[in-house]
């Protein structure tokens, strides 16, 4: 089994909150969080982030184009910070 880099793992992480994610990935993504405070701290805040979108959205299905953008933003981040330079 391969070592999952941090980037790795927050690209999995709503696939594991909404409990889409088995197998080999899923035992991948649980021993990173073992290991990583940093992203066990990450997976927390999308949990909550998670949690308040679809508190705020009840039943209604997301805007068009909404969750491409979001992830696009997120990754953007992703690649950002681990870039080391500061905006």
């Amino acid at each position: 089994m391969n070592r999952m880099s941090c980037e790795q793992a927050m690209r999995q992480f709503y696939a594991y909150l909404d409990h889409a994610l088995s197998g080999e990935r899923l035992e991948e993504l649980n021993e990173h969080l073992k290991a990583c405070l940093d992203c066990c701290g990450k997976l927390e805040f999308s949990r909550q982030l998670d949690a308040f979108v679809k508190s705020r959205l009840g039943d209604q299905p997301l805007p068009e184009g909404i969750e491409a953008r979001i992830r696009k933003q997120l990754a953007g981040e992703v690649s950002f910070q681990g870039s080391g330079k500061k905006e």
